[in-house]
């Protein structure tokens, strides 16, 4: 991408963000530190905008981890950075899909990259993504990454895979694992920070999901290419095609009205099932890159989504009974309210 572009991109979100709202601005791949010096210029860029708008922006780069170095580290520290580091588990998990173009498989470096970063960051979370092949290892890659000292970790099914339908007993299986995980964690005096369960804790504590939390594609949330080319939503640029129906325009040119007027009108859920659902307030049905990756629908949520989600609900009511007593466990949730944390 080039600076000029990233520029527009940072004025753009400026310009559509109300005075008073946040503005988060990520940083995603790819691998964003590929092109540090172009980040170190676009960060001065987003202070500069800060400085004549008074809008605050906060910034977070999602890497994979093999490229982070001492000078990387400081940068981040010194502009207060949020990083979230890539890598899927313990060497036999992550090397079967994060491997270099020679087959050799990259958790060695990124493992001694993380414990480097956990040492100096405290803004600091790891993604897993699991997906059929490595959904049965959920329970083990969240104790390793516990005991590395790993703050928060989010674990996020791939949404590009194939689920067959006789994997969906797995889920309710695997959840309760984790579940079972963070509660001796707790009832042992450590903290821990999973978004499966403390996201769904979340919408127990405020009723369920809110207009605002659900998906802002094509409204609140936008991708950009490095071509400039503008997206509802980072996971739908793909390989960044001028004719794919999520390209709603250029950031030189304009916004295509037209196009993205047709995108709101599927945007939501039109699941008949949904309705009469009694978790429909505590479902994420409604992400659009989600519903399209597992449908071909932005609105329509497949199967698969439904059993994932019913078995993440149904673990973290069993953990929140279970710790509604525990001083450790209220503490972190309160972290939430004080400091605007969310997942």
């Amino acid at each position: 991408m080039s600076l000029n572009t990233a520029q527009r991109i940072v004025d753009f979100a400026t310009n559509l963000t109300p005075q008073g709202q946040r503005i988060e601005l990520g940083f995603f791949g790819g691998e964003p530190f590929l092109c540090f010096d172009l980040m170190r210029q676009i960060v001065s860029y987003i202070g500069k905008k800060e400085r004549e708008t008074g809008k605050f922006v906060s910034i977070n780069v999602t890497s994979n981890g093999t490229i982070i170095n001492q000078p990387i580290i400081n940068f981040l520290k010194e502009n207060n950075i949020d990083l979230c580091i890539s890598i899927d588990g313990p060497a036999h998990i992550h090397d079967l899909n994060r491997v270099y173009p020679d087959g050799r498989g990259s958790f060695k470096i990124v493992v001694r990259n993380l414990r480097n970063v956990i040492e100096q960051l405290n803004h600091l979370q790891v993604n897993a993504v699991y997906g059929p092949d490595t959904i049965d290892f959920l329970p083990e890659t969240v104790s390793f990454f516990i005991q590395l000292g790993v703050p928060t970790v989010h674990l996020n099914p791939n949404i590009c895979a194939i689920w067959p339908e006789e994997m969906y007993a797995k889920f309710e299986k695997i959840y309760a694992q984790i579940a079972d995980f963070y509660i001796k964690s707790y009832q042992n005096g450590q903290e821990v920070a999973i978004n499966l369960i403390d996201s769904k804790i979340i919408l127990f504590l405020k009723g369920g999901y809110e207009a605002i939390d659900m998906c802002g594609m094509g409204e609140r949330e936008w991708g950009f290419a490095p071509s400039g080319n503008i997206y509802p939503c980072e996971r739908f640029i793909g390989e960044d095609d001028n004719n794919s129906p999520f390209c709603l325009g250029n950031i030189h040119t304009a916004l295509d009205h037209g196009r993205l007027s047709s995108l709101l009108k599927q945007r939501g859920n039109c699941n008949k099932e949904c309705e009469s659902c009694v978790l429909r307030k505590y479902c994420m049905n409604w992400c659009g890159c989600t519903n399209y990756y597992m449908t071909g629908h932005t609105n329509l949520a497949g199967p698969g989504l439904c059993e994932s989600e019913k078995a993440v609900i149904e673990a973290a009511r069993y953990v929140f009974i279970t710790l509604k007593d525990n001083e450790l466990f209220l503490d972190h949730f309160m972290k939430y309210l004080h400091e605007g944390r969310h997942y």
